[in-house]
């Protein structure tokens, strides 16, 4: 008898197992996370087109399932790169609690597809579902906390890093 998991089957399975797979979803309940499951959406994007500019704003995330995408940003006519994002990683994540400004442009480098991540109702809806927007805002909050850390390891020092304080300061 084989006792090996199948593969997902479908497109929504498809979603659901990435999702699942990801931290920002790992405390979601499974029965919240197959309804969510129902309202992603997959976005093909060939080199050189943008998943969103710097500027715009929207009230979604992005997973990345396949490609590579490049992170960058202009101030006065100066434009830099950041980084890149790779597959399985979820970015844009500020955006499901509230219309944001993107401060980054987010460019295909190679063919790419995401799932987008819309807004969950819990947090659109605060007052109809408290239980699970407390526990997605603490999922995004344990995010933010978790970069800024990254962020002055690598800076190894405040005086070296170009703000001189972090994200959880404001």
């Amino acid at each position: 008898m084989d006792t090996k998991p199948k593969a997902p089957s479908c497109e929504y399975d498809q979603n659901l197992d990435l999702l699942l797979k990801t931290d920002i979803f790992s405390k979601v309940p499974l029965e919240r996370l197959r309804s969510y499951a129902l309202l992603v959406k997959r976005m093909n994007y060939q080199v050189g087109e943008h998943v969103f500019n710097q500027g715009d704003f929207d009230n979604k995330a992005y997973l990345l399932i396949q490609g590579s995408l490049s992170i960058s940003h202009s101030y006065m006519e100066k434009h830099s790169t950041h980084g890149t994002v790779s597959q399985g990683k979820v970015f844009g994540t500020l955006a499901l609690i509230a219309d944001t400004e993107r401060l980054f442009s987010v460019q295909a480098v190679v063919p790419s597809t995401c799932l987008l991540l819309p807004r969950p109702k819990a947090l659109s809806e605060l007052d109809k579902d408290p239980e699970n927007a407390k526990i997605f805002l603490k999922i995004i909050t344990d995010r933010i906390s978790h970069w800024e850390k990254n962020c002055l390891v690598e800076a190894a020092t405040i005086e070296s890093c170009p703000c001189k304080y972090g994200v959880s300061l404001i």
